[in-house]
């Protein structure tokens, strides 16, 4: 079978799942009513016993949030909701252990597609987000957990997300992202991701520029809610870095942890830092030990983020859409001292792609850029390559992603393939055809 042929099929997801994909990522219609009516034709399951934290940011909730689940669900009954998906559209809604059921999907899509259409009829069609955070709530009130810890997924005053009253909110940074929505300036941006704070419900934060801290200290003073600035909190030291991991030590509020980490990154310290305090804050209801919240966080385990896919040639894949992360990705690969790096890139047509590559190109002149084969919202390798004129020596374009994947793993020892999520999950798929070719 040709890999063509065998990339569709690894693409294809049960029915409801692909109807699911069949609503739009971001209409630009930003409000929360729709969002209301699903839940209220749900009853609500947001508003059951299971209690939240709530994290939003540029970059660094998805390991926040995985993080601060890793502790908690050895002790308690703990829900997860991530997004995007890197591999698996399950990996988005977890419990404990386990991502949601294809069983769970099937049944609840099919339940819901009545009351979506009527939904349509009253106010407007939903947005996927809309419908699976709905599904999320309604799968972690239905599982009986205790607690659940909610990724925002885009801003925060207008997100899906933001209709729960959570135990603690946090921020984990602020930079430019999806411009386009929320505003072109820091300041617009932390506005937006400052509208998940609640009235006396404190706020962890992580290390901010200081026009968007500014904003967020204003918001918070205004709604009654603590500030737990988290570099100030603590004292970081003897930072080691290895491919697989890093270990630190973290000094605060009396105690001193030994952390071992499995994600990659300075940036990483910042995100463990806001975990912590996040964990010292629920104390009092949710009760772990230090050596409970150190065991926990040496599980962590976030797929795309600095992820080893193979040794020899080394091929690393790391999501880096936007100039923040790419700006930590390039601080990272320098960290490690790795050297000869190729790069294999590509992104969605909304990035700021110049941004990025400009980044990038600190770590590498070689560049291999591909396109996003099976995403209608995929940026045209030719635009991509025109940007990389500027910042790149060598350049490689090859539209098929296992074309370009095999290029680079027969023409480098040291891979670094990064930009979109939905670029990884193309790529796995690609790895696993070309490992039983």
């Amino acid at each position: 079978m040709k890999i063509e042929e065998s990339m569709k099929n690894s693409f294809q997801e049960s029915p409801e799942i692909d109807f699911l994909y069949t609503f739009a990522f971001e209409d630009g219609k930003r409000d929360l009513e729709v969002m209301h009516k699903l839940l209220d034709y749900l009853g609500n399951p947001h508003l059951s016993e299971v209690e939240y934290i709530h994290v939003t940011g540029t970059n660094g909730k998805g390991s926040v949030c995985a993080s601060v689940h890793s502790v908690l669900k050895e002790k308690y009954h703990a829900g997860l909701y991530l997004s995007p998906h890197v591999y698996r559209f399950n990996e988005r809604i977890i419990v404990d252990d386990k991502e949601i059921e294809n069983r769970y999907i099937t049944s609840f899509v099919n339940d819901f597609k009545p009351i979506l259409k009527k939904i349509e009829k009253e106010l407007r069609k939903p947005s996927f987000f809309e419908i699976i955070t709905s599904m999320a709530f309604k799968y972690f009130s239905e599982s009986r957990c205790k607690l659940a810890i909610i990724e925002v997924g885009l801003g925060g005053r207008l997100d899906p997300t933001n209709v729960i009253k959570p135990l603690v909110s946090a921020i984990t940074s602020i930079d430019l992202e999806h411009t386009h929505i929320l505003g072109n300036t820091i300041e617009s941006i932390a506005y937006e991701k400052a509208g998940i704070i609640k009235p006396g419900i404190p706020v962890v934060i992580g290390k901010m520029d200081a026009r968007a801290l500014q904003v967020i200290e204003e918001t918070a003073r205004n709604k009654g809610a603590r500030i737990y600035n988290t570099p100030s909190e603590y004292e970081v030291g003897e930072i080691i870095q290895r491919l697989d991991g890093m270990s630190f030590k973290v000094s605060g509020n009396n105690t001193e942890y030994k952390i071992n980490f499995p994600l990659v990154g300075r940036h990483q310290v910042n995100n463990v830092l806001i975990a912590l305090k996040i964990l010292e804050l629920l104390q009092d209801r949710y009760p772990i030990n230090k050596s409970d919240i150190e065991s926990g966080l040496a599980k962590v385990r976030l797929p795309g983020r600095f992820e080893i896919k193979l040794k020899k040639p080394l091929l690393i894949f790391d999501i880096a859409h936007n100039p923040a992360a790419s700006r930590a990705l390039a601080n990272t690969v320098k960290d490690l001292n790795l050297e000869n790096v190729t790069l294999l890139f590509s992104v969605l047509k909304d990035k700021d792609v110049d941004g990025i590559l400009r980044n990038l190109s600190e770590i590498s002149d070689n560049i291999v850029v591909t396109e996003i084969g099976y995403e209608e919202r995929r940026m045209p390798a030719e635009m991509i390559e025109k940007c990389a004129k500027k910042y790149f020596k060598r350049i490689k374009v090859i539209k098929q992603c296992c074309a370009a994947l095999e290029y680079a793993l027969e023409s480098s020892d040291v891979i670094v393939a990064t930009g979109s999520a939905y670029l990884l999950r193309e790529l796995e798929i690609c790895l696993k055809l070309l490992m039983h070719a």
